[in-house]
């Protein structure tokens, strides 16, 4: 058995022996480049503290009020935000809270190097190497409470940081504390099971990143907080899970907490703090053609019993240190394009082989035979499984998708047949076609994607998108773009929760910034979420501060929309209000189900709101099953604001926060001068959104003009134009396009929000109106009005669905289109509303009728 204790001594050692050295760096304009942790849920600023050694990197938020890493991990400063090794900078950590998230850190202090005397006097000027460097975060001293400061101590050529919080009590009385550590790691993180532990982790497999805690003379609980997004590591110290501290006494809790690639590099961290003795293992996965077997998961095992779970790296190895005194180990190696295999893992160099994958090479194209974006899905037939490329997070592969930016790709299958769906949004015919998967061989998928649906002069766009940001979930941002381009979005400006950010890095890295437009904005978010939700665009990003730049929120949802409004020094913009409860926002402000003027000074400021999903247009003013129909139905309530002389434009967003089919389910078509993305403005947008002038859709792309008999130029227009008919007399211009996988059958004219049965035409009743082609409706429809009235059209597939293009979730939903409305003036004294509730009560907030 080959030994290794001087290697791994080399790499744990407590005292370096060579020239590099730990430093502690307060990240500035000068120091960002060099020392600025990289990663998925990086969120370092200008401001906060950079320990940093030969082996790990970490980030310590700067102690002050409002120190926020986004919009759920909040109360950050004090606490380690990033945490990454040095040779793979790959931050996954949201926050680690030492004493946990309730504590108020608010004092630094940084020792001079070598216990030279004073501290640094100016922490925000920090640059300091040397052996070991230390940053200490304190609290404010609080009446009947213990002082609490915790101590962070990084030393050259460790793998960890040291983390001691000590609680002082200062009072004249016993004081009881229940030590605690709480951490952030969403979503994708498996984790220790809960009950008590040796080491606490959690370890990402989809984005290679673990990250452990062991503690000196404790044994650690784990279990979840009572938020259930935060992880809480309890400490058991002589089987007591609190620590009474007598006055003038003080406790001490000890942990090291340190990053690795993987589970089984963490058991290998704790491993050697214990004093244990160590063998390397390095495991080569190859197929039977001899190439390296990439991102295989391995499971590995002790007398049959788990020990520590990894993957291999792009090379197809797995490098592990295993106590020598422990074993024999097995590797259960598991790879679905490949398949299974266990093998013994032996000191030294142990070789796995597994069977060699098929390989679909895709090479989708448009119609002049160029590059284009697509999503594909592969369906597995005849009984077979499928494919799970990558977490809902995922970039360019997710679940049994595959995003391509230029349509050219080769993924690894598993042998067999598969359905192959590619697609490009709802302009585009998919196409669907059949592969039989062979071990060992390249099966071509070719495509020609044709742009069936004509759009000029409107713009694609989806104004409401999320990604890990945000903080509400963890998708890649890069993974949105690609979901939005993928999907043929044209314009989508970037909306994270309480945080500016930007598309453009990414859009710049794949190369297609010509084919998808954007900006900065935001989705300033608050309680509660049925009122207190804006989007705004575009937005002036000012990088590496707090939250970049944008504006606080604010639970008083009339000074936040004002706030909002009026940043960037009044500076135009589109504010949009998000998923709301119309009846609880315009009608009932206390939410006492009695009809009062709802938060007023909100409704000045909004261009547009989220009235989906499409299809309750066709529903009645509540929603829900038979028996529970509470639900305020947005759409009805919309139409009811029309008729109360409210001009905000309808629009539905897809508010998407994972990649799995997230973006293009749902989609608006602004008008706009330039319907090439490289050509779009957003002044153009922004103009266009606020004068109405916008289609929902889930898919059909409906056009929708008018024109009265007299009136002249000021007699014709669309959307959220206003037309005069002198004598009422007008001519409705409808047109209907779709692609070939969904299809329409009904098209209504709503006059001010009631529908018209001499205006409901079906592909049933009226056959004669509707076609089989890519335009499915084009007639000129004229109506006689009697007084000032708003004309909607809607269109839907009643007896269709979507289907498969769309994703399981959405699959089964009927294809629907609904125009914003034309307001006919009659009278020529300028557009009225009528008042009408259309046959109901106005709203008031869901459930409290």
């Amino acid at each position: 058995m080959r030994r290794v204790i001087a290697l791994v001594t080399i790499v744990y050692s407590l005292l370096a022996s060579h020239l590099p050295a730990a430093e502690l760096v307060t990240l500035t304009r000068t120091t960002w480049d060099t020392y600025a942790a990289g990663g998925k849920e990086a969120d370092r600023i200008y401001g906060d503290f950079v320990l940093r050694n030969d082996k790990i990197t970490l980030v310590v938020a700067k102690p002050s009020a409002g120190r926020n890493a986004n919009m759920t991990v909040r109360n950050v400063g004090g606490a380690i935000i990033d945490l990454t090794l040095v040779a793979q900078p790959n931050d996954q950590l949201s926050a680690f809270y030492p004493g946990g998230k309730s504590l108020d850190w608010r004092k630094v202090q940084i020792e001079a190097p070598n216990g030279a005397d004073p501290a640094i006097e100016d922490p925000t000027k920090a640059h300091i190497k040397a052996e070991t460097v230390h940053l200490t975060v304190q609290t404010e001293q609080v009446p009947a409470a213990p002082l609490i400061e915790t101590r962070y101590t990084l030393t050259d050529g460790n793998a960890f940081v040291l983390v001691e919080t000590s609680w002082h009590n200062q009072t004249d009385k016993p004081l009881t504390i229940t030590p605690v550590d709480e951490l952030r790691a969403d979503q994708s993180f498996e984790r220790v099971e809960d009950g008590e532990t040796a080491m606490y982790w959690v370890y990402d497999k989809w984005w290679d990143q673990a990250y452990g805690i062991v503690a000196d003379g404790a044994q650690i609980e784990a279990g979840t907080a009572l938020d259930k997004r935060t992880l809480a590591a309890r400490y058991v110290v002589d089987d007591e899970k609190s620590v009474e501290i007598e006055p003038g006494s003080q406790f001490r809790l000890i942990r090291r907490v340190f990053p690795g690639r993987h589970h089984a590099q963490l058991r290998e961290v704790a491993q050697h703090l214990a004093h244990n003795t160590l063998v390397e293992s390095t495991l080569e996965v190859k197929d039977t053609q001899g190439q390296p077997v990439a991102a295989a998961d391995v499971e590995l095992l002790v007398d049959g019993h788990d020990y520590a779970t990894a993957r291999t790296s792009a090379d197809g190895k797995l490098v592990v240190h295993l106590p020598e005194d422990e074993g024999p180990f097995t590797a259960k190696i598991t790879s679905q394009p490949h398949g299974e295999k266990s093998v013994e893992l032996k000191p030294g160099v142990t070789t796995a082989e597994l069977p060699v994958p098929g390989y679909v090479v895709a090479k989708i194209t448009a119609e002049n035979g160029g590059k284009i974006p697509c999503k594909v899905e592969f369906k597995a037939l005849d009984g077979g499984t499928d494919p799970f490329f990558n977490h809902q997070s995922g970039e360019h592969t997710v679940h049994n998708l595959y995003y391509s930016h230029d349509g050219v790709f080769r993924q690894a299958l598993a042998p067999g047949k598969y359905q192959c769906i590619v697609s490009y949004g709802t302009e585009y015919d998919a196409v669907f076609s059949t592969i039989d998967v062979r071990r060992g061989a390249e099966t071509p998928l070719a495509a020609t994607l044709i742009r069936s649906v004509q759009s000029p002069g409107w713009v694609s766009a989806d104004y409401h998108s999320h990604s890990s940001p945000s903080g509400d979930n963890t998708a890649s941002q890069l993974g949105r773009v690609l979901n939005l381009l993928c999907e043929h979005i044209e314009y989508a400006p970037c909306t994270e929760h309480n945080r500016l950010s930007s598309y453009e890095p990414h859009l710049e890295r794949l190369g297609v910034r010509n084919l998808l437009a954007t900006c900065t904005g935001i989705e300033l978010t608050d309680l509660p979420g049925d009122v207190n939700h804006h989007n705004a665009f575009p937005l002036v990003l000012k990088p590496r501060i707090q939250d970049n730049g944008a504006p606080l929120s604010d639970a008083d949802v009339e000074v936040k929309v004002a706030r909002l409004a009026m940043w960037d020094a009044n500076s135009e913009k589109v504010v949009q209000q998000n998923h709301p409860d119309i009846g609880h926002l315009f009608y009932d402000r206390d939410g006492d189900g009695k009809p009062d003027a709802g938060f007023s000074k909100v409704f000045p400021h909004l261009d547009c709101i989220e009235i989906h999903p499409p299809q309750t247009i066709f529903e009645g003013p509540l929603l829900g099953g038979a028996g529970r129909a509470t639900n305020n139905n947005d759409m009805f309530n919309w139409l009811q604001l029309l008729n109360q002389g409210y001009r905000i434009a309808g629009v539905v967003n897809t508010d998407a926060h994972y990649n799995f089919h997230g973006s293009g389910f749902l989609r608006i078509y602004v008008q706009s001068p330039h319907d090439d993305p490289a050509q779009i403005k957003t002044a153009d947008m922004v103009q266009s959104t606020q004068r109405g002038r916008i289609i929902m859709t889930n898919g059909p792309y409906l056009e929708v003009s008018l024109a009265a008999a007299q009136g002249g130029e000021r007699g014709k227009g669309t959307c959220g134009d206003e037309v005069v008919a002198p004598n009422g007399k007008c001519t409705l211009n409808v047109r209907v396009q779709c692609a070939n996988w969904y299809d329409i059958d009904r098209v209504q004219v709503l006059v001010s929000g009631r529908f018209v049965e001499e205006l409901n035409f079906t592909r049933a009743k009226t056959p004669g109106k509707f076609s089989g082609g890519v335009v499915k409706f084009e007639q000129s429809i004229p109506l006689e009005l009697k007084a000032d009235e708003h004309i909607i059209v809607a269109t839907a597939g009643i007896n269709s669905t979507m289907g498969p293009v769309r994703g399981p979730q959405h699959s089964k939903t009927m294809p629907v289109a609904v125009s914003n409305p034309i307001y006919v003036d009659v009278d020529g004294g300028g557009f009225k509303a009528n008042g009408d509730t259309l046959g109901a009560p106005l709203p008031v907030m869901s459930g409290r009728r």
